[in-house]
């Protein structure tokens, strides 16, 4: 398939060659690199990078520091490092609102909401969620746009899809204006996120749902054609360990199986290093049901070794909820029922903190409409 050529690529083309003045021509060039960045083209992204610092090194611009250090919050962020690029992205924001560039403030806070909603810091999510509406102009499509898909992403995640969708629609709109097209992929892939966690959820904490996970597949689908039409990096293993996760909860185990072990040391390696007890687990569970009691046992022993108070509480309520089917599978009532204590209790916590959520985006939502 041939690769969609970028509409906003083209139209920050077309403003760079219609800009008249250096430091207009230089925000743009710092925008395109930020595009290069969010498509995972990091090495383009940082060479524009390195040329706007040289550029501007003698004659600083507040301006243009704001936007070089936006830039490189987005390098960080898509290079795995989440902390640097809050701590960048925190920098942008406190230099935006000293030298009083409203719309580079309102771009920072989105993205800090983002990362606060990554980070599971709630609060400071919910913060800069407010701030970001507020500053924001109607028009300011960027800024609004991810603020949007901050909404939505954590009312989805706190499975109140109803409220999720009037987000969704807002920030498909506010990316179609802004000619982005990868944030209507990353929207894409958020809702299969969703619908795969989901479904994943349900297959330890309730019953299987045969039709969230259908969906979810299709979300799947969805999300990796769209990338390949627009040419973005392509993470084929971390979609691929959804899909594993999916099959794995529709009881189509040696299918997961497969997908498990042929992508998961790659999709570790593509940001997914965090839930290897997860996955683990999930792979000890395919492998009990396709025979291999011996290797499921392994997987199950390293998987309980990695259950760590750090993981986040979603993940760990998973992993201890998958162990104690395997190990109840595996005939080790102890282990079995060391974990089912320690699944329950964190899915209490989970079960908390989406309702937190829930109302720590009404609250702000709220604010920002006032």
């Amino acid at each position: 398939m041939k690769p969609l050529a970028s509409p906003m690529m083209a139209r920050l083309d077309a403003a760079l060659a219609a800009s008249r003045h250096p430091i207009d021509a230089a925000c743009v060039r710092a925008e395109r690199a930020g595009l290069l960045a969010r498509q995972g083209k990091l090495d383009e992204a940082n060479a524009e990078l390195q040329t706007l610092r040289r550029d501007f090194a003698e004659r600083p611009e507040a301006v243009v520091t704001v936007w070089i250090c936006i830039v490189e919050a987005w390098i960080e962020q898509y290079s795995g490092r989440l902390s640097v690029g809050r701590d960048k992205m925190r920098r942008a924001q406190a230099l935006s609102a000293a030298a009083r560039l409203k719309p580079l403030q309102a771009l920072s806070a989105a993205w800090l909401a983002h990362l606060g909603y990554m980070q599971d810091d709630f609060d400071d999510m919910a913060k800069y969620l407010t701030l970001a509406l507020q500053l924001a102009e109607p028009d300011h499509h960027a800024a609004r746009a991810r603020a949007s898909l901050v909404a939505a992403s954590g009312y989805h995640w706190a499975n109140r899809l109803d409220l999720a969708q009037p987000w969704y629609t807002r920030a498909r709109e506010h990316a179609v204006a802004d000619a982005d097209e990868t944030l209507l992929s990353i929207v894409t892939f958020m809702m299969a996120c969703h619908r795969s966690n989901h479904a994943s959820r349900a297959s330890i904490f309730g019953s299987v749902d045969t039709a969230e996970a259908r969906r979810a597949r299709a979300w799947l689908d969805a999300s990796f054609n769209f990338d390949q039409w627009i040419g973005s990096a392509p993470q084929n293993s971390f979609l691929c360990s959804l899909r594993a996760q999916l099959y794995s909860a529709d009881g189509q185990h040696a299918q997961a199986l497969a997908l498990y072990e042929t992508h998961l040391a790659e999709a570790e390696r593509q940001g997914l290093a965090h839930m290897r007890a997860v996955h683990l687990a999930d792979q000890a569970w395919c492998r009990f049901h396709t025979g291999d009691a011996n290797g499921a046992r392994t997987d199950a022993n390293a998987a309980a070794a990695l259950i760590d108070p750090g993981m986040y509480m979603e993940d760990l309520a998973i992993a201890c909820g998958r162990l104690d089917q395997v190990f109840a599978a595996l005939g080790d009532v102890d282990a079995s029922l060391r974990h089912r204590q320690m699944a329950r209790e964190h899915w209490a916590t989970h079960q908390t903190m989406m309702q937190s959520m829930i109302d720590l985006l009404d609250r702000a939502l709220a604010t920002a409409a006032h």
